[in-house]
């Protein structure tokens, strides 16, 4: 594995808060990556700066106006060179030395297409965030198939480039990132994936600091274009609900918040709740909108052209 070659894809947008930290850590890989791409959105601070100073960078630009989550990413990896490629979010912060070494071996496995990792909550991180967090990433290894579409249901096809891992040659064997797309880019090419025949793998064992302490209009938005997303795929997710595994999460944080004491966390993640149901039901209903109502509704107006 460590002949391999790994590139590494970091979308940026005024990350000078994160840059330094993320490229020293991966700068000290043990197993080191031939290139570390930064797909640079128009920052207006020193991100791009930097990330000069660091022999493996290579700066990739993208004009804020036309960022696209899905054409955006597969621009940035068409320029890459590596047979493996990592994503990750400015603000995702990597703590583990042997990271690449580790996400990279489950390629060890031929039919294995794509890996994401753990994501754990950062230290000024909501109660209620964190048990988001240890509900939506347990410590248990999951290698899934074909077959786990219909035990699974919509939960088959996580991914999340937050802290992902493609193989090159499934990458393009599977077409890319669709794009332009409104969300969820990585969770639409991993359902093409495992319809294919390949194996999608979620890795506990390598993981990052990532969460957000959303408001309630964020979640909203945040929510309402998921469901635009599943409505514009319907033939990819018709039939599969995903109320009934939101409904274990409340129930799992609820728990958790009450059974700690957290009272007003508890009645904050009440809220959440709401503006997330919201904004999901809302989002359901996108066919019968007009523009204007979309752009209001939708947390990224840009992509409603």
């Amino acid at each position: 594995m460590s002949s391999r070659k790994v590139s590494v894809i970091i979308m940026t947008l005024n990350a000078e808060m994160y840059i330094k930290n993320m490229l020293d850590i991966l700068c000290r890989q043990s197993l080191r990556p031939v290139e570390i791409i930064v797909a640079d959105s128009e920052s207006t601070d020193k991100t791009v700066e930097i990330a000069k100073t660091y022999e493996l960078v290579k700066i990739f630009d993208v004009k804020r106006s036309e960022f696209d989550h899905g054409g955006s990413r597969d621009a940035a990896l068409r320029a890459s060179v590596g047979d493996f490629v990592l994503f990750f979010t400015q603000d995702a912060v990597i703590e583990q030395e042997n990271y690449i070494e580790q996400i990279t071996s489950n390629f060890e496995d031929e039919s294995v297409a794509m890996v994401c990792a753990r994501q754990k909550a950062k230290t000024d991180a909501a109660h209620y965030e964190r048990l988001i967090r240890e509900f939506n990433y347990p410590m248990v290894k999951k290698v899934r198939t074909k077959a786990d579409i219909d035990v699974m249901g919509v939960k088959a096809f996580y991914m999340s480039d937050a802290c992902s891992a493609y193989r090159r040659t499934a990458y393009f064997d599977l077409g890319g990132f669709e794009h332009p797309i409104l969300t969820n880019e990585d969770m639409l090419i991993a359902a093409c994936a495992l319809k294919k025949g390949y194996k999608t793998v979620y890795d506990p064992s390598v993981y990052v600091l990532h969460s957000h302490n959303f408001t309630c209009k964020q979640e909203f938005k945040r929510n309402f274009d998921v469901a635009a997303f599943m409505v514009m795929h319907k033939d990819v997710f018709a039939g599969m609900k995903i109320e009934g595994e939101g409904m274990k999460l409340v129930k799992y944080v609820s728990k958790g918040l009450l059974s700690r004491l957290h009272f007003i966390s508890f009645f904050k993640f009440g809220m959440i709740c709401v503006a997330k149901f919201a904004g999901y039901r809302k989002g359901c209903c996108v066919e019968s909108m007009g523009l204007d109502e979309i752009k209001e509704n939708s947390g990224l107006p840009g992509w409603w052209k």
